[in-house]
Parts: structure tokens; C-alpha cells; sequence
């Protein structure tokens, strides 16, 4: 397989993941009536007969992960400290994974489970940020800068979701959570545009 191949399908992967876990969010608004999207958080949609979407969705999100790092791997293969970045990718993927598999206890008995794995991604996603920020900027210049300022806004904002009042926590969890979506897609999108470009240099 065609290194410039290995790029697009895993930015394919990986954009489809992060678009389908919006579209799980949406769709569990939609079809549970009673799920106030500023009050209630993410994980309440994993709760009752259409939980399975919001699980689906993060399952696909998991895959963007995974899908990004092999891609990421291919690009690059060399650095200790981006290796052990990428290595946070898949360890992202997999702790999304859990998270749809227990997600069923938020606001329930067995709730630490769930609150345990959501703390773990909140780390990982910030060390994942501070491993790879010097490294993009060979994929794309801007992503350098990118990548400081979503880690610098995850790493203010998401410490606050605790104390957010009840009638806006909902509201700001998909706030916080859209970083976990943003950064992937613009990343996998430029390692997409940089196959293209390869494609060219050979033609």
C-alpha cells in the first residue's frame, strides 16, 4: 500500500469518527425527550433503550484515534517523545472505548468507574498536546501553534466542568468536549491535504 494511501484512509478514519460522534449526540437529543442538552451531560444519553447510539459514537471517535496515530506513524517514525504522543492516541482510543462500554453509570451506582475513565482522558488528552505540539508544524506550520492553544484551553477550561451550576453543565461539557473532536479532524484533514501533495510531487 502507497504511503500517500495509508494518509487518506486514516484521515478518512478519523474524520468519519469525529463526525459521527457529533451525529450520535445529536440524534440521542433528538430521540430522548427528556435530555435537556444544557443540563444534561453527554454521558446521560448512554442511558435507557437508545444509549447504544452515544455508545456507537464514541466507539467510531475511538477508531479516529487509533486511525490518526497509524497514520501519524507512517508520516513519521522517528523521536522518542513523538512516539510515546502517538502511543497516547491509541491510549486515547482505547479509554474512549471504555468509556462507551460504562458510560451506563453515570449518575448511577458504579458511577466511579465512568468518572475515573473520563479523568484518565482528561490527561492524556493534555499529555498528548505537550508531546506532539513541536513535531506538527513539519505536517503544517499552524499546527503547531494549533495544537498549544487547544491544550492551553483544555487545560483552563476542562478543570472548571465541576463547578459548573446545573442548569449549564450540560452545555459546557459539549464545549469542552468539541476540543476532543476539533483537534483530530484538523490534524487527520492536513495529514489528508499532505498526501495530496505527495500524490503531486510524484506525478
Amino acid at each position: 500500500m502507497k504511503i500517500s494511501t495509508i494518509y487518506k484512509l486514516s484521515a478518512v478514519l478519523c474524520l468519519f469518527g469525529c463526525f459521527a460522534v457529533i451525529a450520535a449526540d445529536i440524534i440521542g437529543i433528538i430521540l430522548h425527550e427528556e435530555h435537556n442538552p444544557f443540563k444534561n451531560t453527554i454521558s446521560m444519553l448512554a442511558i435507557g433503550k437508545y444509549g447504544w447510539i452515544q455508545d456507537l459514537g464514541l466507539d467510531f471517535l475511538a477508531m479516529g484515534y487509533v486511525a490518526l496515530a497509524i497514520g501519524l506513524f507512517t508520516w513519521k517514525k522517528n523521536n522518542i517523545r513523538w512516539l510515546i504522543g502517538l502511543a497516547v492516541l491509541v491510549l486515547i482510543g482505547a479509554d474512549l472505548v471504555m468509556i462507551a462500554e460504562h458510560n451506563q453509570y453515570a449518575g448511577r451506582p458504579g458511577e466511579k468507574i465512568h468518572r475515573k475513565l473520563v479523568y484518565i482522558l482528561a490527561g492524556l488528552f493534555l499529555t498528548l498536546h505537550i508531546l506532539v505540539y513541536p513535531y506538527l508544524k513539519f505536517l503544517k506550520p499552524f499546527l503547531e501553534k494549533f495544537t498549544i492553544w487547544v491544550g492551553g484551553l483544555w487545560l483552563f477550561l476542562a478543570p472548571l466542568l465541576p463547578l459548573m451550576p446545573d442548569n449549564i453543565n450540560g452545555a459546557y461539557e459539549r464545549f469542552i468536549c468539541s476540543l476532543l473532536v476539533i483537534w483530530p479532524a484538523v490534524v487527520s484533514y492536513n495529514l489528508w491535504k499532505s498526501a495530496n501533495l505527495e500524490n503531486a510531487s510524484h506525478e
